[in-house]
């Protein structure tokens, strides 16, 4: 277990800086929320004009999909399903997949860090361990600006952290699975960049057939969504509703990880890598 810490430290050191920034920046686009909630709500009292209260509400609704209750809670976590906010946090899943083998060897650092008595295991592990702690970190950092924005953007409803906490396990489960099929790629090649191209290039296109299956107008490309792992991706539900399909949704991204991590453990514990184990 000393080399398991060991080596979650050591990751944890060279990696802090960018964690650091993922997280100011999270924290700054979750006070963001409330701010612009803060000023939705001051304009909704204010409005005269009954088809501009629609147009805000329809806004509001494609954002936030079907379970939107135009409660403080519910507008503030609709814009969860923003790209900015879905990019910023789903940098640190693929990056961390990247680099857990792929990058290691690109840089030549995997033969020494094998050559000593560590086994794949515990390298395997410390990796998956760094990404899921920089997940909590990451989570604690939108919790922490929404908080803090409500104490200088007062909002109807302010939610509490624990209101909140459905709503960032979906989110930590849609991390996870990005990471999932990610550090797949990164188990079975030798340059960091391929596993990073195919993350993003995943997450992406997941997140634009999620947003086309849902345009009203566009009923006959429905069945893109069924393909889109932000189909299980539902902030504002997990909010408002919680319950059996905010479980099934974890259920589904959390499979998706476990199938990509346990594959990519296979593949790295067969490929041909310098190592004692």
């Amino acid at each position: 277990m000393k080399v398991f810490f060991a080596l979650v430290r050591k990751q944890l050191g060279e990696t802090k800086w960018p964690l650091i920034v993922l997280a100011a920046s999270l924290f700054a686009m979750s006070w963001m929320t409330v701010f612009v909630t803060c000023r939705m709500e001051r304009r909704f009292k204010k409005e005269t004009d009954v088809t501009a209260a629609m147009r805000n509400r329809a806004f509001l609704r494609g954002m936030g999909g079907g379970s939107m209750d135009y409660s403080s809670g519910a507008i503030e976590l609709a814009f969860w399903n923003h790209p900015f906010l879905i990019i910023a946090i789903a940098i640190w899943p693929i990056g961390r997949a990247s680099a857990a083998i792929a990058g290691e060897i690109e840089r030549g650092s995997i033969d020494l860090v094998l050559s000593r008595p560590i086994s794949r295991t515990s390298y395997f592990g410390s990796q998956i361990a760094v990404m899921f702690i920089g997940l909590l970190i990451l989570a604690f950092a939108l919790v922490a600006g929404n908080l803090a924005g409500t104490i200088y953007n007062p909002v109807e409803k302010p939610p509490g952290a624990l209101q909140m906490l459905d709503p960032l396990i979906n989110l930590i489960a849609l991390c996870l699975s990005c990471y999932g099929f990610t550090v797949l790629i990164s188990a079975i090649d030798i340059v960091r960049w391929r596993a990073n191209l195919f993350g993003a290039f995943v997450t992406l296109a997941s997140y634009v057939m999620h947003v086309v299956a849902n345009i009203p107008s566009l009923d006959n490309v429905k069945f893109l969504d069924h393909y889109s792992i932000f189909k299980a991706y539902d902030p504002v539900a997990a909010f408002v509703e919680g319950g059996s399909k905010l479980a099934f949704n974890i259920e589904v991204l959390l499979a998706i990880a476990a199938i990509g991590i346990a594959a990519s453990f296979v593949a790295f514990w067969h490929r041909d890598v310098p190592s004692n184990s």
